[in-house]
């Protein structure tokens, strides 16, 4: 099953009724995280970027951000911080967290992306208000999917906004990590997620990285390491794109090893 969620609180608050078999039988329950497609998305081979890079060499991606900038009509400066957030319906709550987190930032000089996933322009409530609210030369918003833009979204980034880590469809974090944007989440759901992760360690190898290093960090948090501590921030960067969360790595090897157990019964 792929989850963010360890093992023990799957058999604890997720059985529906079976907690007293599945307590029973844990050895055989396995954990898969979620994975990306890599053939896809990596900005090493990227088709839809100006200039490729990797975390070997991470020059290109400051071209990807002026690309970005320029692209958007947006001020273009490698060292202004650029947001991006690619998301489906927004709910009241995440409106709500946005709004919160939003309103220093944009007065600090902080670049927004937003962008949806529909492939035609919904009426998304919910957007039209965080229109309203956030006017201003620092923002860009986009209900309709592109997926060149959305590419280059991730590419150009230093933080993309996620509704939530449990994002099995569009994949949002680790698509971050790969293009070397620092995933932080809005959603509060969250909390409860990283609280369990503190005391619980039989997670994925993708869970127990996103806890130590972006799991409980704010947009707020993560903007003041940024300027405060860049070479820091930049090692942390590097690292996340190292690392392989794609379908083809843990999850992979988590779903051979369950077939195999299963053809050796």
């Amino acid at each position: 099953m792929s989850s963010m969620h360890s093992k023990s609180e799957i058999i604890r608050s997720l059985s529906h009724g079976l907690e007293s078999t599945l307590s029973i039988h844990q050895n055989k329950l396995l954990v898969a995280p979620f994975g990306f497609d890599n053939s896809t998305w990596d900005p090493y081979y990227d088709k839809f970027l100006p200039e490729n890079y990797c975390a070997e060499n991470i020059q290109g991606k400051t071209a990807c951000k002026v690309a970005l900038q320029q692209q958007l009509g947006l001020f273009k400066h490698a060292s202004t911080v650029l947001v991006g957030c690619i998301f489906s319906e927004v709910s009241d709550v995440v409106l709500e967290n946005l709004k919160a987190v939003l309103r220093d930032a944009i007065m600090n000089g902080i670049q927004f992306i937003f962008m949806g996933t529909d492939k035609t322009p919904s009426a998304n409530s919910a957007l039209v208000s965080l229109q309203e609210e956030l006017k201003g030369g620092h923002v860009r918003f986009f209900d309709i999917y592109d997926e060149a833009l959305a590419h280059l979204i991730f590419a150009g980034s230093d933080i993309i906004l996620c509704q939530s880590f449990h994002d099995p469809v569009l994949q949002v974090p680790l698509k971050a990590l790969k293009y070397g944007a620092a995933p932080v989440s809005v959603a509060s759901d969250d909390i409860r997620f990283r609280h369990f992760l503190d005391i619980d360690h039989e997670t994925t190898k993708f869970s127990q990285f996103i806890n130590s290093t972006f799991g409980n960090m704010t947009l707020s948090q993560a903007l003041n390491e940024i300027k405060n501590s860049p070479s820091t921030w930049k090692r942390k960067i590097i690292d996340a794109m190292s690392r392989d969360f794609s379908w083809d790595a843990e999850c992979c090897n988590i779903h051979i090893s369950a077939y195999s157990a299963l053809k050796n019964l």
